[in-house]
């Protein structure tokens, strides 16, 4: 977009890429294990955000899905064209059929997009609604003691949207993630 002879680059949003494989019968164990270790192996990258591995969950989804999130496509493409990944890669053969196959989303998209969630068996709504919940308590106390008497003289929408600002990323980006790898073997229980 220019304005008045500048341009402006849009920022870059976050990109999740969701890629699926299905194991050699038999070898379902070794490929999660192989699944982990790559995760390991992205994390080191730039941009990195976070990474989950969900192993495959007869009969309703056969195969192993890894879901990878980087800060911008641009950090995601430096991993995928990685000597490290294509290494990684060629591990894999042996515990894999067939081609391996991959969806990216970006930004808002990758919160809400079904194929994401379809291949991840999301947990039950109400385990979702427990993890909020544990995230929101302490963020929402902190902040009423700490930052809410400090805005008593301004108006109530104010005073609203500055602790709306200071807790929706901290759910986003701190609290639920970092409750949702603590509690994952809770979390995907079968139902």
């Amino acid at each position: 977009m220019k304005v008045e002879g500048r341009v402006h680059h849009p920022r870059e949003l976050p990109v999740t890429v969701v890629v699926s494989r299905r194991p050699t019968p038999g070898k379902e164990q070794p490929l999660v294990q192989w699944a982990n270790d790559v995760v390991e192996v992205a994390s080191t990258f730039p941009g990195h955000l976070s990474a989950e591995v969900y192993p495959p969950s007869m009969p309703d989804r056969p195969d192993l899905v890894i879901a990878f999130s980087f800060s911008s496509a641009a950090t995601l493409s430096v991993w995928e064209h990685s000597a490290e990944r294509s290494d990684w890669l060629g591990r894999s053969a042996p515990l894999v059929e067939g081609e391996a196959r991959a969806h990216a989303v970006s930004g808002f998209e990758g919160i809400f997009s079904p194929s994401l969630h379809a291949m991840s068996s999301p947990p039950p709504r109400w385990k979702s609604a427990a993890v909020i919940a544990l995230a929101l308590y302490p963020a929402s106390l902190l902040i009423s003691w700490l930052i809410v008497p400090q805005l008593m003289s301004l108006p109530v929408a104010v005073r609203v949207l500055i602790t709306t600002a200071l807790v929706v990323p901290f759910m986003v980006w701190v609290g639920v993630p970092w409750l949702t790898k603590r509690l994952s073997g809770w979390l995907q229980k079968p139902r």
